[in-house]
């Protein structure tokens, strides 16, 4: 019994897809007019034939509700079987059990036919809706021609079934609405936040969590570019440096300790370039690729420049790992002026010469492109 009330009664909102929620959405609403419509009659002391048709209605969605939670493969079969079972047999049943076109039953009819729309898409919705109003149409024309097939009631019955009728309806109608626009805004919330993911790794790198080599040039390209209006405000020249580094004698660190250790330090390595910049000012840290990184750094001048990017190379020469505490990892580098270096090309050429001047020069170490004469 515990395990059958589980099934029956899972929120919906931990569903996958949208029409999915919204179908348990309609099925909870069901189940609660089913039940207030029931509960209503008895109060009314309705006929036998209308209590027995409000319960053969509240039998039948709960079934469906039960096959959907437990066999999630037939949603589809029962969304349709929802509302031709609906439209079809019990809707009309409940007209002729509960005074006809005089009972406020016939506001039940509306409901049906929205059915239509909301569980079901394209071609066979507008079918199914279509059919469905020609049946309801000729179930009042019988009624209206045919009054010994229909269920009989006093007025004071006919009144009080329209009342609780209209607010069941009311309440149904007022309910599915809220409910279907509250989960399409919860959907576009997720669909906000993930292309926001998604965005996040396009211009991210996997490992390291920096910016990666596109989103770098892409950077790099508004801050060269010569059209003022086009131009990221914390993307200028003025003040710009680019530094490049490299990890000393990465290659061997791998083959020494393996690829996941190499991995470990890749990512402190890229901690403290990440740490070590102000993304505020238009700073940025990237993984330019394997175990080279590029920063973008504003300094007032070139001393403050290579001092700021000295400290980095200190600060990950100071680094250790507790699985292997006597590695001692080291950084080389190259530095150079944007603004002094106008063209980009050749920036990232100078750049990259002088960090394997540095390399050259027994590593460990930044070298700074001087000012050009």
């Amino acid at each position: 019994m515990k395990k059958l009330r589980h099934i029956l009664f899972s929120s919906w909102y931990k569903l996958e897809t949208l029409d999915d929620r919204i179908y348990h959405i309609i099925l909870d609403v069901a189940v609660f007019i089913c039940v207030g419509t029931l509960v209503t009659d008895l109060i009314l002391h309705s006929p036998k034939s209308a209590l027995l048709s409000s319960a053969i209605n509240l039998l039948f969605v709960i079934i469906l509700q039960y096959i959907t939670m437990r066999y999630p493969k037939y949603s589809n079969y029962c969304r349709i079987a929802l509302v031709l079972g609906l439209n079809f047999v019990f809707l009309p049943i409940s007209f002729f059990s509960s005074g006809g076109i005089y009972s406020g039953r016939i506001l039940f009819f509306v409901l049906g036919m929205a059915m239509c729309a909301v569980l079901l898409h394209g071609n066979t919705g507008g079918i199914i809706f279509l059919i469905s109003s020609l049946w309801m149409e000729l179930c009042i024309t019988l009624s209206v021609h045919f009054p010994q097939y229909v269920q009989q009631m006093t007025v004071n019955q006919h009144r009080k079934s329209m009342k609780s009728t209209l607010l069941m309806t009311g309440i149904a109608l007022y309910s599915i609405i809220l409910l279907i626009f509250r989960e399409y805004a919860a959907e576009k919330a997720r669909s906000e936040s993930l292309m926001q993911k998604l965005n996040e790794l396009s211009i991210t790198d996997a490992l390291s969590g920096l910016y990666n080599r596109r989103e770098l040039f892409r950077r790099l390209e508004v801050m060269y570019d010569n059209k003022p209006k086009e131009r990221m405000e914390t993307l200028t020249l003025k003040n710009r440096y680019i530094a490049m580094f490299d990890v000393d004698d990465f290659k061997k660190l791998n083959d020494t300790y393996g690829h996941s250790f190499g991995d470990s330090v890749l990512l402190s390595v890229a901690e403290v370039l990440h740490d070590m910049v102000f993304p505020e000012r238009g700073e940025l840290t990237a993984r330019y690729g394997g175990e080279e990184f590029v920063s973008i750094i504003v300094a007032d001048n070139s001393e403050q420049a290579y001092e700021r990017i000295d400290e980095i190379r200190r600060k990950i020469e100071s680094l250790r790992w507790e699985e292997h505490p006597e590695v001692c990892v080291t950084i080389s580098g190259g530095l150079l002026s944007c603004e002094e270096n106008p063209d980009l090309t050749m920036a990232l050429h100078d750049v990259d010469a002088k960090l394997y001047e540095a390399k050259a020069a027994g590593k460990n170490r930044i070298c700074i492109l001087e000012k050009k004469k």
